[in-house]
């Protein structure tokens, strides 16, 4: 029981209500038999024992209250294992799933982990954390199933673990419907995606061409990707209002991709290529798109997958289709040692994108170059505006804006940083960029860059120790700030 009570401590699910119930189940009859009568503020336990939960359909449906959740709990986190065809549905309100484990298995379609359905059942706050989905796959690659797919509005997907997907079909998908999502997902390690090959490796996909003009508002914060290559877009955008902030992209062969929608935010994420062939940044494609406070190092993709890529538009474009990149704004990014830094009207003519982009504003960024020029505009008829760019290196980025600095660098913590700001001084600063990538206020320091000097207190870039399954880790994790 003091085990019990530890877990429910440290998860912060109970808030010690006297009629709270705590009830066991050791196989799917007596799990079918209990979830039926589960209350707001009680925790069901699935025992520890994996002969009993293989080929199980389990439905975990119920209505928690605010601050009284349901929760479906493995007795000893990651010691409830799922196998064969097992599957599993999450259905109604203020539910929480956490400790569990499916491994090496697989399915014929759908999805190992469902939030909510695509038959109009409802999810709305509802968690699924500290789970993992580990080499889920089927014999044949070309099947098409998701991982975990999110329905509903405003469920969270926290400290989970997802590795070794070989299969067609996106570890974790949003859906859209006709509200907006307010979905989080954070804290997750995504990890170990080979190159599929062909279209349908994205590791998380947010929308669908087809409802890509509505707003999603979903919130993806504080993950890993790590040597996730299942395809050129490892974040695949297909709608509107998506904040992509605060994330780790390490020796991933693709790039964070505004496939479809507008005005999607991609601020303070650390890209790390580590000289992996292939690996990218941003992809920009769509309307009035922020893209700010990034570190991109040792990134080696080109075209579609270089530092950042903004791509020419088809005229009367369908949904699905390439639309022109129209406003947006590019700012206080540092790029170190990438082989293409900026590629500007990328897909020129090919497809029918004969449309250049269109006031696309690129300013106060900080360009460590690779002994390169790293600049391609493709397309003559490019609006873009340049301004107070700072650039570090013997080349010549052949930009007028672009303002040709010595400035030292030093490695720290796997990253490269100034070890002096005064040469990155502007004359002046950007207002809608309040903070750096750190979380760090810019007011009234006029520097280029992700990153400006301050003895406050910074988030954390996410490693190992930080995101994943709480029963994964056996370091502690360093003390992080979140929002």
């Amino acid at each position: 029981m003091k085990l019990l009570l530890s877990l429910a401590v440290l998860l912060g699910f109970w808030t010690g209500q006297a009629d709270a119930r705590d009830v066991f189940a050791r196989d799917i009859d007596q799990f079918e038999k209990h979830v039926i009568r589960l209350a707001a503020g009680d925790t069901i336990f699935l025992r520890s024992d994996e002969d009993e939960w293989r080929d199980v359909n389990l439905v975990f449906e119920g209505e928690g209250e605010p601050g009284k959740p349901i929760v479906l709990a493995a007795q000893h986190p990651g010691k409830t294992v799922f196998t064969g065809s097992s599957r599993l549905r999450i259905l109604g309100r203020h539910l929480v799933v956490t400790g569990l484990v499916f491994r090496d298995g697989s399915l014929a379609g759908g999805s190992v982990i469902s939030i909510g359905s695509g038959r109009g059942e409802t999810a709305q706050d509802c968690r699924l954390t500290d789970t993992a989905i580990i080499g889920y796959n089927p014999t044949d690659r070309k099947v098409n199933y998701k991982w975990v797919s999110v329905y509903g509005t405003q469920n969270r997907v926290d400290h989970c673990y997802f590795k070794g997907q070989d299969h067609t079909g996106q570890s974790l998908v949003v859906w859209v419907g006709s509200e907006e999502n307010e979905h989080r997902i954070d804290h997750n390690y995504f990890a170990g995606r080979p190159n599929l090959g062909w279209n349908g490796g994205e590791t998380l996909r947010i929308g669908t061409s087809g409802v890509s003009m509505k707003n999603s508002r979903t919130i993806v914060e504080d993950n890993l990707f790590e040597d996730c290559d299942g395809e050129a877009e490892i974040i695949s955008i297909k709608s509107c209002e998506n904040v992509i902030r605060r994330n780790a992209f390490v020796s991933s062969a693709g790039a964070v991709t505004l496939r479809h929608g507008n005005r999607n935010r991609v601020d303070g994420n650390w890209f790390l290529g580590n000289g992996k062939a292939r690996s990218g940044g941003v992809r920009v494609i769509g309307e009035d798109h922020v893209v700010v406070n990034n570190h991109f190092e040792g990134l080696t993709g080109r075209g579609g997958r270089a530092t950042i890529s903004v791509m020419n538009g088809v005229p009367n474009a369908e949904l699905n289709s390439y639309w022109q990149v129209k406003g947006g704004l590019i700012a206080h990014n540092t790029i170190v040692d990438c082989v293409s830094i900026f590629d500007i009207a990328f897909g020129t003519g090919g497809r029918g994108r004969t449309l250049a982009p269109t006031g696309v504003v690129i300013t106060a960024n900080l360009v460590k170059a690779n002994g390169n020029k790293g600049i391609l505009i493709r397309d003559a008829a490019s609006d873009v505006e340049w301004s107070e760019n700072v650039w570090v290196g013997d080349s010549d980025p052949g930009i007028d804006s672009f303002e040709m600095k010595s400035v030292a660098f030093n490695r720290s913590g796997g990253v490269s940083i100034p070890v002096s700001h005064e040469a990155l001084l502007l004359s002046t600063e950007v207002d809608s960029v309040q903070a750096d990538i750190d979380g760090q206020q810019r007011t009234g320091k006029k520097i280029a860059g992700s990153d400006v000097p301050s003895d406050a207190p910074s988030y954390i870039r996410p490693t190992k120790q930080s995101v994943g399954p709480r029963w994964m880790n056996t370091t502690p994790p360093q003390r992080r700030r979140e929002r």
